[in-house]
């Protein structure tokens, strides 16, 4: 992920990503769902990567071609939001394990750097504003709010569909 990283806008009245307003990618329209999110014995910081890896198709990258270029890679913001978050995952388990035998081992690399910038850039620029109730106030494991989600399946499988046809 080193070098020009194009953001995609998805508009959420449109079925396609739109980049540099000549290349699209066309998907099916997204439903929206209602999710409930608690804590949970899936996504653990500390093992099955696995799981990790199955959140991305491939490398959730897609090819597409544009009036004005050759054939392009382009990353999916939620993909590269997904990676990100496995990045800097893998680090804080590196540093649980190697803080044993080298106490000042640092972990920052400048990929880890990136990752954090970046996820505070998407959570600064398309976060909600539902209210919730402050961390452990009342009960610290009970969260039970309900969320109105996308159903990330289409985008999924057009991605995974781009890239068996680019040999991804």
């Amino acid at each position: 992920m080193v070098g020009i990283i194009r953001q995609l806008f998805l508009q959420a009245n449109s079925s396609s990503i739109d980049l540099d307003r000549t290349t699209t990618l066309t998907i099916a329209p997204l439903r929206s769902v209602r999710s409930h999110f608690e804590n949970s014995t899936h996504y653990q910081i500390s093992r099955d990567d696995e799981e990790w890896s199955r959140l991305i198709p491939g490398d959730g990258t897609v090819h597409l071609t544009s009036p004005i270029s050759d054939t392009q890679e382009y990353t999916v913001s939620i993909y590269h939001q997904l990676k990100c978050l496995n990045i800097i995952r893998k680090n804080i388990v590196e540093v649980e394990h190697r803080q044993l035998q080298e106490p000042v081992f640092n972990a920052i690399t400048p990929l880890t750097q990136h990752c954090i910038n970046y996820l505070r850039e998407m959570v600064l620029c398309r976060s909600d504003l539902d209210l919730e109730t402050v961390a452990g106030r009342p009960k610290a494991d009970i969260i039970l709010y309900q969320y109105q989600c996308w159903d990330w399946e289409a985008v999924y499988t057009t991605v995974k569909r781009n890239q068996d046809t680019h040999g991804n």
